[in-house]
């Protein structure tokens, strides 16, 4: 494990706002970027050389060498990139815009990929953005479970007299396809203990007492070569639109 300092691209305003990002909107988000592809040997031959290397460019101060990757992430634990030797990737908490997140994905995949032994074109097997969001809301659960089950997923009167109880939970995992891949959706109402669950590592004080959860899984199996202009436009457009589908629940449900 080694450590080191430096100039961050970001000025230290933008990196406040990343620190109290939750406390500010009272929502928090987290969003993950990895891409799989045949495996590459050569990448363990290279962990010594690209730690040090990945860790200064993407001004993240922290790095460990394992047996099949390198990682690289902040004392904070806000943002943590990872190359290995199927699999490499990016993870963002609380990316305080739209595209600070997909914009450092970016940053690093184009770097790695031009490393001596990275392979100018992979065989991709998957590649996939997750994001995950709650926001805050003042009222109580029941009043938040009311305004999901009215507003996104609803229960025909037939069904509400086949069950014949009060519905006192609602979630909804949905699966879509759509112009850029396929993807999978999970939102409903929830208190602090379960967002916790959803949020690891979470401090209490940072999570909302209630809260609208939303997550959505962009992915594509191309199972075939592609460039790093085409996986990087993959990121963008995955991340952008995982964040605006959740501004339109979101403005749906609550109306912000």
């Amino acid at each position: 494990m080694g450590s080191r300092s430096g100039q961050s691209n970001y000025r230290a305003d933008e990196k406040d706002l990343i620190k109290e990002w939750p406390k500010m909107n009272k929502e928090i988000n987290e969003h993950v970027f990895e891409i799989r592809y045949k495996p590459n040997s050569k990448i363990l031959d290279y962990r010594g050389t690209w730690a040090e290397m990945i860790a200064e460019h993407m001004q993240l101060s922290e790095w460990r060498i394992l047996d099949n990757r390198v990682d690289v992430y902040d004392k904070a634990g806000k943002n943590h990139a990872f190359v290995g030797f199927r699999n490499s990737g990016f993870l963002c908490t609380d990316s305080p815009t739209r595209n600070y997140f997909y914009d450092q994905a970016i940053k690093l995949f184009s770097y790695i990929s031009k490393l001596d032994g990275f392979e100018p074109e992979l065989v991709v097997e998957r590649i996939g953005v997750k994001s995950k969001f709650c926001t805050n809301f003042e009222k109580s659960f029941e009043e938040l479970k009311n305004l999901f089950a009215s507003k996104y997923i609803r229960l025909t009167p037939e069904a509400e007299k086949a069950i014949n109880a009060k519905l006192v939970d609602i979630g909804s995992p949905l699966n879509f396809a759509d112009s850029l891949g396929n993807f999978n959706t999970m939102a409903g109402p929830m208190e602090k203990g379960q967002i916790i669950q959803f949020f690891n590592g979470r401090k209490e004080a940072d999570v909302p007492t209630i809260g609208l959860y939303f997550d959505i899984d962009y992915f594509l199996k191309p199972n075939k070569k592609m460039k790093a202009d085409e996986i990087n436009k993959a990121i963008r457009e995955f991340a952008e639109s995982s964040w605006g589908k959740y501004e339109r629940v979101k403005q749906l449900i609550l109306g912000i």
